[in-house]
């Protein structure tokens, strides 16, 4: 814990005065119970909620409904100072995982019948900027091909790269990295200096580099590019990933070393500008309310007190992977069986709503490594008033950065002929661009002066679907979550390879200064592919990725649940916005994405109203 930092932390952060003071900072919150009218209802204050929300304000009445509240007051510095999102508590998959249910949904997905018959936690961002409140803030973006990929099953080609990258540039500011700062020659930082803010503008997200480098990080950075993923030349945001590492951007604002979240940048800039926005929290929307095929407003509940916001022009579902498909459900949107099973009148069949999850399965490689990492150096008596000062007094050193060393590629040739046909022939339906495996690269303190080092796989090509259904017509019943991990025997034959991939970086000659004992785990004794694929499937983890549950397509795909323009099909004033609509699960981090596809929906929706 930071000593004598949170308060002084949260005040500088809240900022209930704001730099252009048009209004109070307490004049967006509403009060609860009153029934009042929006021109737009947003459901959910989280990544793409108050992106969306905070465009529309600038034109209309918004109001958007958050279950959660602060997280720097329900959350503190957890969610504040970079350096904690690498370990934060709440993240743990163990279904005995301690709970935060402040700031967190407290999911639980079903027993995963092929990763070890284990129920996971599935952490969710409950709280005023959702998921980038708990995230580890690292932004990328997707490449050319899956552009190309959504705008076909979209049909629609607004969605290809170019015609994309606006919304990306316009969602957020490139910080260019402090190379005096980050201090480490070898961590050198590519980057396409056109990243964000079109035309010289700035967009709300700041997005920047840590302004410290982890040592151990560093070195095992060296054993992937050893094995054939150099140095890209233009980082992770300029639509090529595959082949190539680098240091990845995170969303960090350098000015003080704090998370730049969807409420530090949207939400307190319609705080400054825009008289329209309100925002109620700690209320949970119970029900989207119809006038036939007609979304007209939703229930809502602030702790017991039940009241309805209507909207004169949309509701807006921005509830997430796991809670939008929930909702549309328990408001007689979705698969018609379902439904009736639970008493639910039908109000559209849709039958891919809580469909075609797709989530992106990581697991490690740990070695001993004789170099130092952040949580040593926090966690050693000696030094924690000068690590504490250099954070405070120059925002810098290992409490200021969460960001690391990422690289991405298609398994190589030569373990590919181990695959089956029927693994080869499904994973030729991705885009040649599009990587099959995400490589991350960080440590952790064991004890003092004794250093773990990870090398982790992230299979985001998955074959694996799962699914999110409902065994109430309640909303305070948690959702049915099937994660569907590994449950396609292809995705067990990337694994394995991956699994030697990662092994083979930590052989590498790179690391031979460093490297340090036996390798911890899997071990030297788990050797036969049948043998690595059990290890994967009994510690498979997360990188809470979940996408597509009520997804994106053509009128004419029987599982897609909205058009192109994010419109539920065959209802009128209904929108879902967020990574729920995703076709598919983008290959890298999503915030990016995320971020994109409000702004674009916003222009969209924007651009069909002719008083503007």
């Amino acid at each position: 814990m930071i000593p004598k930092k949170s308060c002084a932390t949260i005040t500088a952060l809240i900022g209930f005065t704001v730099a252009r003071q048009d209004r109070l900072f307490s004049s967006t919150f509403a009060i609860p119970g009153r029934n009042a009218t929006y021109d737009y209802v947003v459901v959910g204050g989280g990544t793409a909620g108050l992106a969306i929300a905070t465009r529309l304000a600038e034109h209309f009445t918004v109001a958007v409904v958050e279950a959660g509240g602060f997280y720097e007051f329900d959350n503190g510095n957890q969610s504040v100072v970079p350096y904690y999102a690498l370990g934060m508590a709440v993240l743990a998959t163990d279904e005995n995982y301690p709970r935060q249910p402040l700031v967190d949904w407290d999911l639980v997905s079903t027993p995963q019948a092929s990763a070890g018959n284990r129920r996971i936690h599935y952490a969710r961002g409950k709280t005023l900027g959702g998921c980038t409140a708990l995230n580890t803030m690292a932004y990328l973006r997707p490449t050319v091909g899956t552009h190309k990929l959504w705008a076909e099953q979209a049909g629609d080609e607004s969605y290809e790269w170019e015609n994309a990258l606006p919304f990306y540039k316009k969602s957020c500011t490139l910080n260019f990295p402090n190379e005096i700062k980050r201090n480490d020659t070898s961590a050198t930082v590519k980057y396409d200096p056109e990243t964000c803010a079109v035309a010289g503008g700035s967009g709300p997200v700041q997005v920047s580099w840590g302004n410290w480098v982890d040592p151990t990080t560093s070195w095992l950075a060296r054993g992937l590019r050893a094995i054939g993923m150099p140095l890209g030349s233009k980082g992770f945001s300029s639509g090529t990933l595959n082949g190539i590492g680098g240091w990845v951007s995170s969303t960090i604002d350098p000015k003080d070393a704090t998370r730049s979240s969807a409420e530090t940048s949207y939400l307190r800039e319609a705080i400054s500008r825009s008289p329209g926005l309100s925002v109620y929290p700690h209320t949970q929307t119970t029900k989207i309310l119809f006038r036939g095929l007609t979304a007209t407003g939703v229930t809502v509940d602030t702790h017991g007190l039940a009241f309805t916001l209507s909207a004169g022009k949309e509701v807006i579902l921005s509830a997430g992977v796991i809670h939008s498909p929930q909702l549309l459900m328990v408001s007689g949107i979705g698969p018609a069986a379902t439904l009736q099973s639970l008493g639910i009148p039908v109000t559209r069949d849709l039958p891919g709503v809580g469909q075609n999850l797709w989530d992106q399965v990581s697991f490690n490689v740990l070695q001993g490594i004789s170099t130092e990492t952040a949580s040593g150096i926090v966690a050693d008596p000696s030094r924690q008033e000068n690590v504490l000062r250099e954070y405070l007094d120059d925002q810098a050193g290992p409490y200021s950065s969460a960001g690391g060393y990422f690289s991405f590629e298609k398994i190589p040739d030569r373990l590919r002929v181990n695959f089956s046909q029927p693994t080869k022939d499904k994973l030729s339906k991705f885009p040649g661009d599009w990587p099959e495996i995400e490589y991350v690269v960080f440590g952790f303190a064991a004890g003092p002066n004794t250093t773990i080092g990870v090398v982790s796989a992230t299979l985001i090509s998955p074959l694996s679907r799962g699914s999110v259904t409902i065994s109430s017509a309640s909303m305070a019943d948690p959702p049915v979550v099937d994660l569907g991990w590994l449950n396609d025997p292809a995705d067990g034959e990337v694994a394995v390879a991956a699994l030697k991939r990662c092994r083979e970086a930590w052989a590498s000659s790179a690391l031979d200064p460093v490297r340090s004992g036996p390798e911890i785990a899997p071990g030297a004794d788990v050797i036969t592919d049948a043998q690595i694929l059990d290890y994967i499937r009994t510690t498979a983890s997360t990188v809470w990725h979940a996408s597509a549950t009520c997804k994106m397509g053509r009128p004419t795909d029987p599982m897609a649940v909205v058009d192109s323009e994010a419109r539920v099909l065959g209802l009128t004033g209904l929108r879902v916005v967020d990574a729920s609509v995703f076709p598919f699960a983008v290959p890298p981090n999503p915030q990016g994405t995320v971020y994109m596809l409000a702004e674009k929906i916003a222009s969209v929706i924007l651009r069909g109203n002719a008083s503007l």
